[in-house]
């Protein structure tokens, strides 16, 4: 994988940490360990060899250099990893490293580490996504009545509640965020299945062992392996894409915002944040431009999951390969546009005077939609919308151009309309989830 420097805007810490040699190592043989203790509880192996072979699944003892140069001759990692396992626990004990990896096959190795890295990688990421749709939460019931323009097609359009945007970001992020975590859960599930998914080696204690390998590994025992059935993992990364996209719709009208022709919001300042190699004035949105950044990699790295998704027979050949680093580099996006919004959504700041000053510069011309209709009570839609627009061609104020009205055009709450109540209505749905 890249290296840190080449991947700082495209991962965060704990991301990387969950999928580094030595997480990977240690959930792999972790997987061993458990698998070790799980066949000789059920009488398969020699009940002294367990904690030999448990001993030995010490992620330090092993080379990360090696066993990668290894795993490319043998299209997988397992082989490498088991072979350095088994020469371990020969040091310790020739007859116990006769019984490493008893029953189990590669891909159950790999399966069962990559779902323990999502493991360790996904809780505090929806803990700190919790958190961002809080903080926008705050801020939304703050400005319930705060006016600003609508905006559609990037141009001026009827006016809204700040408060309405902002609690739509939240709605849609909390939406994608549980969406994540149902499809995280379903990936909690032990993969074992021997060679091609019979279990036979094990006899009749295929069941005892399965159920104490599930539980010592802390994952869910399923109804069968799932070597070529991958819906979870696809939907999982599916739902990771979506969590960047829904992030990203916030950043994006943010860094819009920011504008300083527009300047109705600004990301949190601090020493050296959004600065400029070369232009001291600069105040960069740097946390919308991770997040947008994140998104233009989500979708494709999730397509390739889903384009994974038809492997053949038992087990594939290719499919499930594409899968472990792919997920990882998705985790790591998804990780780095989670860090960086929630700086952004814990110290966002917003402007309404500004938004205020960006109204009044339409002179008016955003109450025309208003206007009309008003003037349609009256005299009928048609006749209403001609006037309107021969207000509107005057230019300059177009109150006094229409020269009526003055006073229900000036009223602030039918200016808002219904969206104080939608600001309402959004952040109740977020209470009730």
């Amino acid at each position: 994988m890249a290296g840190r420097l080449v991947n700082a805007l495209g991962s965060s810490a704990l991301a990387a940490e969950a999928f580094s040699d030595l997480a990977t190592l240690r959930h792999m043989l972790r997987f061993e360990a458990a698998l070790a203790q799980a066949a000789a509880e059920a009488g398969l192996i020699p009940k002294r060899t367990a904690p030999i072979i448990a001993k030995a699944c010490d992620p330090s003892l092993y080379d990360p250099v090696a066993l990668a140069d290894a795993a490319r001759r043998t299209a997988t990692l397992t082989v490498p990893v088991v072979k350095a396992l088994t020469e371990e626990v020969a040091k310790r004990d020739g007859e116990a490293a006769g019984y490493v990896h008893w029953g189990a096959t590669s891909q159950d190795v790999i399966d069962s580490a990559m779902v323990l890295q999502l493991g360790e990688a996904l809780p505090p990421l929806l803990k700190e996504l919790d958190a961002i749709v809080a903080a926008f939460a705050s801020l939304a019931r703050k400005h319930r009545r705060t006016p600003m323009l609508g905006r559609t097609l990037l141009q001026p359009a009827t006016p809204l509640a700040l408060g309405q945007k902002i609690a739509g970001w939240a709605s849609d992020i909390s939406r994608a965020a549980r969406r994540l975590d149902a499809s995280f859960k379903e990936t909690q599930v032990v993969q074992f299945g021997g060679a091609s998914g019979s279990l036979s080696a094990l006899g009749d204690k295929a069941e005892p062992v399965m159920a104490a390998l599930a539980k010592r590994l802390r994952l869910e025992l399923p109804a069968a392996p799932w070597f070529t059935q991958r819906v979870r993992v696809a939907a999982f990364a599916q739902d990771a894409a979506l969590v960047v996209g829904s992030l990203a719709k916030a950043a994006r009208d943010i860094s819009l915002m920011m504008q300083i022709e527009v300047g109705e919001a600004a990301e949190p300042a601090g020493p050296g944040r959004g600065g400029s190699s070369t232009m001291p004035h600069k105040r960069n949105p740097i946390g919308a431009a991770l997040v947008l950044s994140a998104a233009g990699r989500a979708p494709m790295l999730a397509a390739t999951i889903v384009a994974a998704l038809p492997q053949e027979h038992e087990r594939a050949l290719g499919g499930w390969q594409a899968e472990w680093p792919t997920l990882a580099a998705l985790i790591e996006t998804l990780a780095s546009a989670v860090q960086a919004m929630d700086e952004v959504a814990q110290g966002l700041s917003v402007d309404p005077d500004a938004m205020q000053a960006n109204m009044d510069a339409t002179e008016g011309a955003v109450l025309a939609e208003r206007a009309t209709f008003l003037l349609a009570e009256t005299m009928g839609k048609q006749k209403a919308g001609k006037l309107v627009e021969e207000a509107l061609a005057k230019g300059g104020s177009f109150v006094e151009a229409l020269g009526q009205l003055e006073k229900e055009l000036s009223d602030e709450a039918a200016l808002l309309g219904y969206s104080p109540k939608f600001v309402d209505r959004l952040l109740a749905e977020l209470r009730r989830k």
